[in-house]
């Protein structure tokens, strides 16, 4: 079934790429190290730092398992490290006459994974047998025709006498829609925004007839988040996000970014999040934490100049001031930029002294 190709790659794109091509022949696997310098045939390393383990071809699927070190020891090959990795592949249904000449590849792809960090409790653990679910889905958003939207719609949680315990968020991304929805945010509403609820907005230019006290949501204690390239989350079993009742979360404003690269006219989008609670509390309530640097237009980036860092410090006033006398555990982190970030990290101090960081990418895309 012909060639399959898979590389490293530093940008996303095929120059200066670590490459791998290997093909079943006749019952016989190979599998060469190779360095693509441009778009053009890769070129075999002169040194061959992959071994080839297994490979079989059935079905028309052609598999090929391999073996290289993580840190990189010759100047055409790149390690891989924590953080994100850019992986490009490729393949052709032809095997190749020779080592020297694959033809060109008729399917060609990228994707960003993080191959040693993962992206969290990707099997959700059990729930309480009393769980309910429930769905807040934008109401049909007929996206603007621009690169950039940020679209806020208002939702009321499921009205309890007694404090209940929120336990799950899944993102609910349209089929198709997967490289058009950013980032979902929920924030928490202190407010009643009832006469509110059927209606939906673009967050940066709401309507005069939604009063400040609703779109400053936006504003407000973030509920949950989510960005393309994660998964959902599922909180620990002892831990729970207070709703409903006297004191926990019964209004959010939920804002969704579209990337609308193309600027397309025709998109109509109910994207949203699956919402999981119990009514049995549970023995800790759990919160969320932003921290980073504030986006105004302030946040510049001179022209002509390399790697430019913008620091945010949280210190101890503001700590003490948010955080209790015990301190907290955490147990979950999210990073996030958009397309200038190229690095993003969370340091953390006690008592003057650097300790690891909370959560750290060198390599963010």
């Amino acid at each position: 079934t012909g060639w399959v190709g898979l590389g490293f790659s530093p940008t996303g794109f095929m120059p200066e790429s670590d490459v791998v091509i290997g093909w079943v022949k006749d019952g016989r696997g190979y599998l060469k190290d190779r360095f693509a310098a441009a778009r053009t045939v890769p070129s075999i390393d002169t040194v061959q730092n992959v071994r080839l383990l297994s490979s079989r071809e059935a079905d028309g699927v052609t598999t090929l398992e391999f073996k290289r070190k993580l840190v990189a020891c010759e100047p055409n090959d790149r390690s891989i490290e924590e953080g994100t990795t850019r992986v490009i592949f490729s393949y052709n249904d032809n095997d190749p006459v020779s080592e020297d000449s694959p033809a060109q590849h008729q399917v060609a792809g990228r994707v960003s994974v993080n191959l040693l960090s993962g992206t969290g409790n990707l099997e959700p653990g059990p729930l309480e047998a009393d769980h309910t679910k429930f769905n807040l889905l934008n109401p049909n958003v007929s996206v603007p025709a621009r690169p950039t939207t940020y679209w806020c719609s208002p939702f009321k949680f499921p009205v309890l006498q007694n404090e209940a315990h929120i336990i799950r968020f899944d993102p609910v991304v349209q089929e198709g829609h997967e490289e058009l929805v950013h980032h979902i945010l929920m924030y928490q509403c202190n407010n009643v925004i009832e006469q509110f609820l059927n209606v939906s907005w673009d967050c940066d230019n709401p309507p005069d007839y939604i009063p400040e006290v609703v779109w400053r949501c936006r504003q407000g204690v973030v509920l949950t988040a989510w960005a393309v390239g994660g998964a959902g989350l599922t909180l620990p079993s002892n831990v729970g996000l207070p709703m409903s009742g006297a004191t926990g979360a019964q209004y959010v404003l939920m804002e969704t970014h579209y990337n609308n690269e193309q600027s397309s006219s025709t998109l109509v989008d109910s994207s949203g999040m699956d919402v999981y609670y119990t009514t049995t509390k549970r023995q800790y309530d759990g919160a969320i934490i932003e921290v980073g640097h504030f986006v105004t237009n302030h946040l510049l980036i001179p022209p002509g100049v390399g790697d430019v860092d913008f620091r945010n410090t949280c210190p101890e006033r503001c700590t003490q001031a948010g955080l209790p006398p015990g301190g907290v555990n955490v147990f979950a982190s999210m990073l996030h930029s958009h397309t200038a970030g190229t690095a993003v990290w969370v340091e953390h101090y006690r008592n003057k002294t650097k300790l690891p960081n909370i959560d750290q990418n060198f390599h963010y895309d």
